[in-house]
């Protein structure tokens, strides 16, 4: 029996707007984190979605003693650094000088400073669970830390307390764009994290720990303007002992412009970074079944494996395990019969069929494996009628190749946000009673994945004033282009792939950090390719576009 499911927090898809404690109930452990908490700076580099914000906010006190899971006792011993987390704010950017963007950045990163020590000060959190790296503080104490900090930051503070601290902080921001008086607070004149620095050590003197670290946890800097990204520049390179900054930011010109380069630090001696695409599959995999593990258990659902509940991917495995190849031979000999130009590969490489059991297994390998994946996708999406070109399948038979545990898997590339988002849509349909979601249901969560960033990609603005392609055109082009490289004449190597090279017009450039900057243009196109008989309805043709392009 099919039931439609109630949302539920699972289906909270941004770690900004998730509690503490929500953050950490759906928390799944990538590979990188343990490196990523490891008391060095770091850059974590990711697209929209791919988790940055989750794994920074699983540094901070709150979310990493709300998590109860096997890993997180290791993690609360390894991270012994007090954390401070400052999501990027347009705020920064809005200001009329660097002046005013260096005060409200320094104005928000102190009110988190701030929340950090009220924090520590506290017995239980809000939450009720127990403070990560707790202090006592006396009044006494309490009073001479906000008193300092008041001097230092040159606020108005009603009386020398945390709470005053953090209202004098507001009022400040709240002043910003509209008083003169503020543009010449220490806020706007002095380097932010020097003034960060200067608490940090008023604090650690107080509660005799002058050695303590602390973490500043800056996310999606690439939103910030260049004066404040300068300032996190240089710390990096000769900042303080005491504080170490962890950065996550989308993969785009800024952070390639920025580090390594004159005297800005360099990636592994100043700082690591940890690129969050490109895992290998055995991660992807291994992740993606851990969301849905989640998926399944914030739902009150008994687990199910998630090969038992999308099954197997037509092409795999399914067809390469019979001991005599007789399933697969059966394959390859329907297709075959249906299509000439596979038929005529076959004759150029002198393959018998029906003698692949005398086949090794790397010739077996290098002829028949390697093909396997397109044949199963060339015959799921086209009917091949004597004497006519290829023409479209109808949708019920194109369900196979981009069904199943391993296509769903390798479509999702072990985005988190992406996961979430299809694992929200397929369990809305979920047979509660057979632990399956049908083929129609996974493929139908795939396409609206794909229609909501094809969506994203047609109100995305150009660079330039004068007319050129789009990202959404240069996306339909690519993906023209790679549909019929995939369904015409049957060939085993397809280009399905392109180089960017110095040849590439300064638009398509531009066009391609902008895809890049939004969420990846390789993701987008496998997306549009989702649907390959659709793909460039909108866009140019391939034909268009100079060979060299797209290789």
């Amino acid at each position: 029996m099919t039931r439609s499911l109630t949302p539920r927090l699972f289906e909270t898809f941004n770690a900004k707007k998730m509690s503490p404690a929500e953050v950490a109930e759906t928390f799944v452990v990538p590979s990188l984190f343990h490196s990523i908490a490891g008391s060095d700076h770091c850059y974590i580099i990711g697209p929209r979605g791919s988790g940055k914000t989750t794994l920074l906010r699983m540094l901070h006190g709150e979310s990493l003693m709300a998590w109860n899971t096997r890993e997180s006792a290791t993690a609360r011993r390894m991270i012994t650094y007090s954390t401070i987390f400052l999501p990027a704010d347009e705020l920064w950017a809005s200001q009329t000088n660097a002046t005013m963007a260096r005060a409200a950045f320094s104005a928000q990163m102190l009110n988190s400073f701030v929340d950090t020590m009220l924090y520590r000060c506290s017995s239980v959190d809000s939450a009720g669970n127990p403070v990560h790296l707790p202090v006592q503080l006396t009044d006494s104490q309490q009073t001479a830390i906000a008193s300092h900090c008041i001097e230092a930051w040159g606020l108005d503070a009603a009386s020398p307390t945390f709470l005053d601290l953090q209202h004098a902080l507001d009022l400040f921001l709240l002043r910003l764009s509209s008083s003169d008086d503020t543009r010449e607070s220490p806020l706007g004149r002095t380097d932010a994290l020097a003034l960060l620095a200067f608490g940090i050590r008023v604090f650690n003197r107080t509660v005799q720990q002058p050695n303590h670290r602390w973490a500043l946890l800056l996310d999606e800097m690439e939103l910030a303007p260049p004066e404040i990204l300068n300032e996190v520049v240089s710390f990096v390179r000769g900042g303080t002992t005491n504080l170490v900054l962890k950065l996550s930011m989308s993969p785009f010109d800024r952070y390639m412009h920025s580090y390594g380069v004159g005297k800005g630090p360099i990636p592994g001696h100043d700082f690591q970074t940890f690129y969050l695409s490109g895992q290998s599959r055995r991660e992807i995999h291994g992740f993606t079944t851990g969301l849905w593990r989640e998926s399944l258990r914030t739902r009150d659902l008994p687990y199910v494996p998630l090969s038992k509940a999308l099954g197997q991917t037509l092409g795999g495995r399914d067809l390469t395990q019979s001991a005599d190849c007789g399933a697969l031979r059966g394959f390859l000999h329907s297709v075959a019969g249906r299509d000439e130009s596979f038929r005529g590969w076959l004759r150029g490489r002198k393959i018998d069929i029906d003698a692949l059991d005398a086949m090794t297994y790397n010739q077996r390998s290098a002829n028949v494996r390697k093909i396997l994946p397109l044949l199963v996708f060339r015959d799921a999406l086209l009917r091949f009628e004597k004497g006519r070109a290829p023409t479209r399948r109808q949708r019920k038979k194109s369900l196979e190749p981009f069904t199943g545990v391993a296509a769903v898997t390798s479509a999702l590339e072990g985005n988190p946000r992406w996961i979430k988002i299809a694992f929200s849509e397929m369990l809305k349909f979920y047979d509660q009673d057979e632990g399956l979601v049908s083929r129609g249901f996974q493929f139908d969560a795939l396409i609206g994945l794909a229609n909501r960033f094809e969506a994203l990609f047609r109100v995305l603005p150009t660079r330039t004033e004068s007319p050129g392609i789009s990202v959404a055109e240069l996306v339909d082009a690519v993906a023209t282009y790679i549909s019929a490289q995939n369904t015409g004449p049957f060939n085993a190597d397809p280009q399905n792939g392109f180089t960017v090279d110095a040849k590439v017009p300064s638009d398509v450039l531009d066009v391609l950090v902008m895809g890049l900057y939004a969420v990846r243009l390789q993701r987008a196109a496998i997306s549009t390719c989702l649907h390959p008989w659709t793909a460039g309805r909108q866009g140019i043709s391939s034909a268009a576009w100079p060979r060299r392009q797209l290789e």
